[in-house]
């Protein structure tokens, strides 16, 4: 499980449907999911070639079985009846409009998770505005893109306080990488891209030690400053080391992300490491 610092009326041209109308008690079945999905892509694409409209509707139906097994996946900890918030209906709409557009590229499991955890039960008015939002920005970033806000937000943001030894964060460093290394090395202009689409600050002024600070947050390992805690890394935590030198590298400190930032970087880290309260970051 990752941690953190702390513990570990429709709008615009989107369509208002009658969301919930006849879902099943136990779960949605395909069919309601895509009866939800198709009719955006009527409302939204009336005039498509006929090659395109089959592209577009191959790419929906594709969409709509992800949101259904997603939706399917986390019942339990889903409100149902917040499929008929028109909120709700106009972020399925973006997410049907992008992923008939862009197929994969529109990165559908990042945003059938946002959309699963806008319906969660535990939510507030700013949590759901954010996540609103980070559907409608997803499709705007590469898939790289978005492993390095996951990267970003895990070295600046979760801390592991449970962890009694150095060691410890080996585990930590591999599943990390798994939902970050996709994001390394990207070029400047793809990092400034990430000012323009609203999911980060980036001031190329700023710097730090990550090694040093993280630590001062480990005081508990009891090392001597950044030096130590760098050589024990390379030791007994290789894949954690990795990581931080990477961040190091490439000065990560210039990228700040927004709150939208943060509910994307979590959508994708969640895909890999399992659910995570997003409410320890986003209040």
């Amino acid at each position: 499980m990752i941690g953190d610092k702390q513990t570990q009326s429709a709008e615009g041209s989107a369509t208002a449907l009658q969301a919930g109308r006849d879902i099943h008690v136990y779960g949605l079945s395909a069919s309601d999911v895509y009866e939800i999905c198709a009719l955006c892509l009527r409302e939204n694409f009336p005039k498509l070639k006929e090659e395109a409209l089959r592209i577009a509707e191959n790419n929906v139906k594709d969409f709509a079985e992800i949101l259904q097994k997603r939706l399917t996946d986390t019942f339990s900890s889903i409100a149902i009846e917040k499929l008929k918030d028109p909120d709700v209906q106009a972020a399925i709409n973006d997410a049907v409009q992008a992923s008939a557009r862009k197929g994969i590229s529109a990165n559908p499991q990042v945003l059938t998770t946002l959309i699963s955890e806008r319906v969660a039960k535990n939510s507030d008015a700013f949590k759901d505005i954010v996540l609103s939002e980070a559907v409608r920005i997803v499709p705007r970033l590469t898939a790289q893109q978005i492993a390095l806000l996951s990267f970003v937000h895990f070295v600046c943001s979760m801390r592991y306080p449970s962890l009694i030894s150095i060691k410890d964060l080996e585990l930590v460093g591999q599943a990390a990488l798994r939902f970050s290394s996709a994001g390394f090395g990207l070029s400047d202009s793809q990092k400034q891209h990430l000012q323009y689409a609203g999911v980060a600050s980036v001031n190329n002024i700023l710097s730090g030690d990550i090694f040093d600070i993280q630590c001062k947050e480990y005081a508990r390992f009891g090392l001597a400053g950044g030096v130590a805690f760098k050589e024990e890394l390379a030791r007994y935590a290789p894949s954690y080391s990795r990581l931080l030198e990477q961040f190091s590298q490439e000065n990560l400190f210039a990228i700040h992300l927004t709150s939208v930032g943060q509910a994307i970087a979590l959508a994708h880290a969640s895909n890999y490491s399992g659910s995570m309260d997003y409410s320890i970051w986003i209040k």
